[in-house]
């Protein structure tokens, strides 16, 4: 079975929707504290570790995953253990969507510091081969153009 990176199906909205407004903002806010000790994803699947609220109680366990009939998560808190979706998965998973995000800024970053590099006549030439082979391009540049 393929696996399916986790921000193609997971986004604020959406993750909102399935678990509830109360519990939305009641993750948002354990992220906002900075509670969520550390998020990592891993094949299709994200595990983070949330400290939670009361001293003296080991840090809660996520995990979240994409099955062939949906979303699956698991978390070490009693709601979790009950089988129901917790805060502590709304956390980790605004965690990794802000760690997603941080990624893809500094990727463009990066990309816009080497296309800056280019003279305009290796700029051009590269955008025009592409559009030659790769239709989605051509479409834009000509949008682009069309402006």
């Amino acid at each position: 079975m393929q696996t399916v990176p986790l921000t193609s199906v997971l986004h604020r909205d959406t993750l909102e929707m399935i678990v509830g407004g109360r519990t939305f903002a009641r993750g948002q806010e354990c992220f906002s504290e900075a509670r969520v000790l550390g998020v990592q994803s891993q094949g299709g699947e994200l595990a983070g570790l949330v400290k939670p609220q009361e001293t003296g109680r080991p840090p809660y366990e996520v995990r979240i995953w994409v099955r062939e009939d949906g979303l699956a998560f698991d978390c070490t808190c009693p709601m979790g253990n009950n089988r129901n979706i917790c805060k502590h998965t709304v956390a980790v998973t605004l965690a990794h969507l802000e760690q997603e995000k941080k990624r893809a800024q500094a990727e463009m970053s990066q990309l816009r510091d080497k296309l800056m590099d280019l003279t305009l006549r290796q700029l051009l030439d590269g955008l025009l081969e592409r559009a030659r082979t790769e239709p989605a391009v051509l479409a834009a540049l000509t949008e682009l153009t069309d402006e």
